[in-house]
């Protein structure tokens, strides 16, 4: 809890960002990258520009985009992710996400991954991803109907 004992409601967050979904799927053991995956509805006024994700959890946390071109996806960095005012902004497999870098520990399905981002004016908001095991998800969710 040390990570986000920095984080102020009265100066951080403002409410402006719902955070809905926030989810890390399950990866093996050794993986040396992940994804995070969360959807952003800003409910303000004003853009929000994220610019920076850190996490105790990862060595590093970068914003990516998916490029489609010529038949082949591929992953581009970018630098920010914007929010667009009374808008919302879904990352999600196959466009925007986060690409978790560098575990620093195992992690297991349903724990709380925390994160924070930060925006353009430097005002933090805190994330909590939970894992999930998507292998067990598709299990449960399969339909018997023949």
């Amino acid at each position: 809890m040390a990570f986000m004992s920095g984080i102020d409601p009265s100066r951080d967050t403002q409410g402006e960002i719902d955070i809905i979904g926030a989810t890390i799927p399950l990866a093996p053991a050794n993986a040396a990258v992940n994804a995070g995956y969360v959807k952003f509805t800003n409910s303000s006024d004003k853009d929000v520009e994220f610019h920076n994700f850190t996490s105790p959890v990862y060595d590093s946390v970068e914003m990516h985009i998916t490029e489609n071109k010529s038949d082949t996806a591929k992953m581009k960095q970018v630098s920010n992710i914007l929010v667009p005012a009374n808008s919302s902004i879904e990352l999600k497999p196959g466009g925007t996400h986060l690409m978790l870098i560098g575990p620093r520990r195992a992690v297991k399905a349903g724990e709380e991954v925390l994160m924070i981002a930060q925006d353009a004016n430097e005002r933090r908001f805190m994330l909590k991803f939970t894992v999930v095991d998507l292998r067990q998800d598709n299990a449960h969710n399969h339909d018997h109907k023949h």
